[in-house]
């Protein structure tokens, strides 16, 4: 029989990391919106995320000892900065081109960032300043409570989310945006800039991205190199809710961190270790056979 109480807080933890995983499943799901572009490297972007704060708040790094506000902040530019260089310096040069060769772009960007993380902090799990270590939690009914981690997940992802579907919706900058993604060519005879449309893009999912990655170690207390991982499980969740759809990453986000907790506490005794992983790629294989587009994927109609 399963007791109340502990369902509810399993229940309550699978929301909380979830919600973690839709700001980089969002992040995912931006970027193939506009651009049609699998990125693969997604993890390891909110690796970098999760270590720049380390890079910028502690003097183990670079000597430096800013404020971990600052230090967030910080890691948030320079996220919008690097969507800018990436723009700028790769992908502009891959508009048009087959996907198989982005996409090892991409694997190939994400080797680059973690080779380079390791080469700058080392293997080692890095501790985070206290001030990023909140030790508050909110008290839920049946005696369940939600963590500072969590919580800052579910309220950031949920700003994040509806802020997403208001800028596409009601801004113009938004509206090219759409253009953009629903026919690049026809947006390019009409007069939109596409490069700048990509350029929004990158620095926009890759900032979200930082967020989430600095989330996800908040929630350890520090920064691992666990947190690259993260990226196959965001590629289940974005599949669940359809590539090209923001709120059906932040769902699918939802559903997987629901699956990697109950897995983790009711099937690791049936299945063993290693249980929470596997059930949100077993739940991805049916997905993908049943709705290949996933929940809310756009149905793209070509005429030959």
């Amino acid at each position: 029989m399963v007791d109340a109480s502990t369902f509810l807080s399993i229940s309550i933890a699978g929301i909380g990391l979830g919600a973690l995983y839709a700001l980089v499943a969002m992040g995912f799901s931006l970027i193939y919106k506009v651009t049609g572009v699998l990125n693969f490297a997604q993890g390891q972007l909110a690796l970098l995320g999760a270590y720049g704060v380390v890079i910028f708040a502690t003097p183990a790094v670079l000597g430096l000892n800013l404020p971990a506000v600052v230090a967030v902040l910080l890691t948030i530019v320079v996220g919008l900065l690097l969507g800018i260089i990436l723009e700028r310096v790769v992908f502009r040069h891959f508009i048009g081109e087959p996907v198989l060769s982005v996409i090892i772009v991409t694997l190939a960007l994400g080797g680059i960032i973690s080779g380079f993380l390791r080469f700058l902090v080392g293997p080692n799990f890095m501790s985070y300043p206290d001030a990023l270590k909140p030790g508050w939690s909110i008290d839920l009914p049946l005696g369940a409570s939600i963590g500072a981690s969590f919580t800052l997940g579910v309220v950031l992802s949920l700003v994040v989310v509806v802020s997403l579907m208001l800028f596409f919706r009601y801004t113009v900058t938004g509206s090219i945006l759409r253009a953009a993604a629903a026919d690049e060519q026809a947006a390019m005879v009409l007069g939109v800039s596409i490069e700048r449309t990509i350029i929004i893009a990158w620095a926009l999912s890759i900032a979200i991205t930082s967020i989430g990655g600095i989330l996800l170690a908040m929630a350890s207390g520090g920064a691992g190199f666990t947190i690259e991982a993260v990226g196959i499980i965001i590629f289940a969740a974005v599949v669940f809710g359809g590539l090209d759809s923001i709120p059906g990453a932040f769902l699918g986000a939802l559903v997987v961190g629901l699956l990697q907790e109950y897995g983790s506490f009711y099937a690791t005794g049936v299945i063993g270790p290693g249980a929470g992983e596997i059930i949100p790629m077993v739940f991805l294989l049916v997905v993908i056979l049943i709705k290949p587009r996933g929940l809310f994927g756009t149905e793209r109609i070509e005429r030959i």
